[in-house]
């Protein structure tokens, strides 16, 4: 049935009716516009708290919404760090050291590690029931694919599944073919564009490589943001860094530094030492900081050894040490650190190669042939 003017009775309303209706739905239809901007009054910003849920880990190393990159050499033990992060937030156990505020949920999408490896560590980990709640880990992926809406969109509904509070990357370089800034700028749009909004965003971390220090450099604290593969982005964009350091070159140690080279919210902290023992870090104590701050290849009084030293060490030929003795009676004769005798006594990279013999019976280590035996301990 017509009504209104339709009907051929005049309504001076009808028609207002009509466009007001239209109104209200063309409104509905158009989406609302995002705010780029806000401006606060100084004293805004002075009264402003920290909300209690925003703190994750140490004096706001990491905290919701914010972005921070752990670097390190190639198998120094980045992944390892990783999941000890992911362990710390589903306990509240310390993360290296740094205070844990809450329990948080971290989700690690990861081109590292195949399930071989995986299913090793979290074998130890899993000792500490109730993880499922709180960790998630990737298989291993080929590429971080985020210039793909497809991988986008699966990345997306897995964090809208999950709801992590700590999203981690590692490592860095399957996020971005190219070293050039705008290839690094690019991907850090395109993975923050697949992150939730406002406070309910994650924090963001990503592991990168660091590169190889030149003959004779040593770098600590902040020097360490040079040594990031694209440094001018990955130290720049990112609130806070963190550095996993092996202490020395003697693979037999498995000591390692940990440290904030930068943290724009807080102090960074000092820096701290750590045992790797299988997949966990264990505090380390008695740690030589004389030595690493001096440089990996020296430390002590002297940085250099004589052949004389050697001579003393193994009387002129006449002992044969297991190397780990060696190591320790050159320290203490030629007042040099672990890396520096360590080296020496190495067959393909000491100077006096020439003169270090192996005894094939035994494994013993000596600079001739060996008239006696002595077992030292190690």
């Amino acid at each position: 049935m017509k009504q209104g003017n339709d009907a051929g009775v005049f309504d001076p309303l009808a028609d207002e009716d009509r466009k007001q209706s239209t109104a209200a739905k063309t409104a509905a239809a158009v989406p609302v516009k995002k705010k780029f901007l806000s401006f606060y009054r100084p004293s805004e910003l002075a009264a402003y708290k920290v909300p209690d849920d925003l703190p994750l880990i140490g004096d706001l190393h990491v905290f919701m919404g914010s972005i921070f990159v752990i670097g390190g050499a190639p198998g120094v033990g980045k992944s390892f760090c990783v999941s000890q992060l992911a362990i710390a937030g589903a306990t509240g156990a310390a993360w290296f050291g740094l205070p844990v505020h809450r329990r948080f949920k971290t989700m690690i999408l990861q081109a590292e590690n195949g399930m071989v490896r995986l299913a090793s560590e979290y074998k130890v980990h899993c000792q500490d029931t109730g993880l499922d709640e709180w960790v998630r880990v990737s298989a291993d992926v080929d590429t971080f694919s985020f210039e793909n809406e497809d991988f986008c969109a699966e990345f997306r509904a897995e964090i809208a599944a999950f709801g992590p509070d700590v999203i981690v990357l590692d490592p860095w370089n399957r996020a971005t073919k190219d070293t050039f800034e705008k290839d690094f700028r690019a991907a850090f749009d395109n993975i923050v564009a697949c992150l939730p909004e406002g406070e309910k965003r994650p924090a963001l971390g990503i592991v990168a490589h660091t590169r190889k220090p030149r003959m004779g450099e040593k770098v600590n604290g902040r020097g360490m943001l040079n040594l990031l593969s694209g440094s001018l982005v990955l130290g720049s964009i990112p609130r806070a860094a963190f550095f996993l350091q092996a202490a020395s070159d003697d693979p037999e140690r498995n000591e390692f530094v940990f440290s904030c080279g930068k943290n724009n919210n807080g102090e960074l902290g000092k820096a701290t030492a750590w045992k790797r023992e299988g997949v966990k870090f264990a505090p380390l104590a008695n740690f030589n900081w004389e030595e690493f701050n001096n440089g990996s290849t020296g430390g002590g009084k002297n940085t250099k050894i004589e052949e004389h030293h050697l001579e003393e060490v193994f009387d002129y030929g006449r002992k044969w040490l297991p190397r780990a003795a060696a190591v320790k009676a050159l320290q203490a004769v030629a007042g040099v650190g672990h890396s520096t005798a360590y080296k020496e006594t190495d067959i393909r990279q000491s100077r006096f190669a020439a003169r270090l013999q192996v005894n094939p019976a035994n494994g013993l280590l000596g600079i001739a042939e060996g008239l006696e035996v002595l077992e030292a301990e190690e």
